[in-house]
C-alpha cells in the first residue's frame, strides 16, 4: 500500500510539475509576443518618425533653396539719368520741319509728327485732312550699358505713359543694340515681340488705351555668372507680360527708344524715383526662366 500510495503521489508531482512549467512557458510565450506586439509598435512609430522628418528635412530644404535663390538672385536697379535726344528714322516731310535740333514746331506739309516737349515729353500733332500721320523713332540721350563687375543681377528699366491721339494709334517700345543696329521691342500695331533676328512672337491680344503705361527692362546676369545670358522683358500697367528675349551676341550697349503714330508720350527714365516711382516694382523683379 505504501509503495502504490507513494507512486501516485510522485506521479501527481510530475504533472503538476508539467502544468506548472506548461503555465510558465505559455506565460512566457504571451510576454514575448507583447513584445514582440511592442518591438513591432515601435518601428511602427519609428517609421512614422522618420517619414515625419523626411518630409520636414525635404520642406526645409526646398525653403533653404528658395532662401539662397532670393539671396543669389538678387536684382539691384541701375539708376541712369535720362532724358529724349533725337528724332530718327521716318521725317515729317522732305522739308524736315521738326527734327532733332528743332523739336517742336508743324510740319508746313500738315503732316502728322511729333513735338518734343521737354526732357520726359513727346506731344503728337495730327495730320491736317487728306495729310498722312508719321511714325518717327525717338531716343534717349544715354544708353543702357553692361556693368563692368556686379555680384547682383543689374536691372535698366524705363517706362512710358502713353496719351491717345487719334483712332489708329500705335506704338513700339524697346531697345536698339548700339553695336548691331538690331532691335528688340513690343508693338501694338501687330501685338508682337520682336527680337534682334527680327523674328516675331504673337502675344495675347493687348489693347492700347489711354493712358496706359508701358515698360521695359533690360537685366544683366552677375559678371562672374558665365552661364547665363542677359535678357530684356515688358510690362503694361505694371505687370510683366509675353516671355523674355535672350540676348546672346553683341549686347553690352542698348538705347531705349519708342516709336509714334497718334500717340503722345510721357517717360519716366527712374531719375527721381522717391517722387515719381514706377508703375512696375522693381524691388519685386524675379529673374525669368521663360524666353522666346
Amino acid at each position: 500500500m505504501t509503495e502504490e500510495g507513494g507512486s501516485s503521489n510522485s506521479d501527481m508531482n510530475t504533472e503538476q510539475l508539467q502544468t506548472k512549467y506548461e503555465n510558465e512557458i505559455s506565460d512566457l510565450k504571451e510576454i514575448i509576443s507583447q513584445k514582440d506586439e511592442k518591438i513591432n509598435s515601435l518601428e511602427e512609430q519609428i517609421k512614422q518618425v522618420n517619414v515625419f522628418f523626411d518630409k520636414k528635412f525635404g520642406e526645409f530644404k526646398l525653403e533653404l533653396e528658395q532662401l539662397n535663390n532670393i539671396t543669389l538672385k538678387h536684382v539691384s536697379f541701375v539708376q541712369i539719368k535720362n532724358k529724349w535726344k533725337s528724332i530718327e528714322e521716318q521725317q515729317c516731310c522732305s522739308n524736315k520741319c521738326i527734327n532733332t535740333k528743332k523739336p517742336v514746331g508743324n510740319c508746313i506739309q500738315g503732316n502728322g509728327f511729333i513735338n518734343l516737349i521737354n526732357d520726359e515729353n513727346i506731344k503728337y500733332i495730327n495730320c491736317v485732312a487728306g495729310k498722312d500721320n508719321r511714325w518717327p523713332c525717338i531716343y534717349n540721350e544715354n544708353s543702357f550699358k553692361k556693368p563692368e563687375y556686379c555680384f547682383n543681377y543689374s536691372l535698366f528699366y524705363f517706362e512710358i505713359k502713353y496719351k491717345i491721339e487719334g483712332g489708329d494709334k500705335w506704338m513700339n517700345i524697346g531697345l536698339k543694340n548700339c553695336d548691331t543696329d538690331n532691335y528688340i521691342d513690343y508693338s501694338t500695331l501687330f501685338n508682337i515681340i520682336s527680337n534682334e533676328k527680327e523674328e516675331s512672337f504673337k502675344i495675347k491680344q493687348i489693347t492700347l488705351n489711354d493712358n496706359d503705361i508701358f515698360g521695359c527692362g533690360l537685366v544683366y546676369p552677375p559678371t562672374n555668372n558665365k552661364n547665363e545670358y542677359p535678357y530684356v522683358f515688358f510690362t503694361k500697367n505694371g505687370k510683366q507680360f509675353g516671355k523674355g528675349i535672350l540676348l546672346k551676341e553683341n549686347s553690352d550697349l542698348y538705347k531705349p527708344y519708342i516709336q509714334l503714330c497718334l500717340c503722345s508720350a510721357e517717360a519716366n527714365f527712374g531719375n527721381e524715383l522717391t517722387n515719381k516711382p514706377f508703375i512696375y516694382d522693381i524691388s519685386k523683379t524675379t529673374i525669368l526662366s521663360e524666353f522666346y
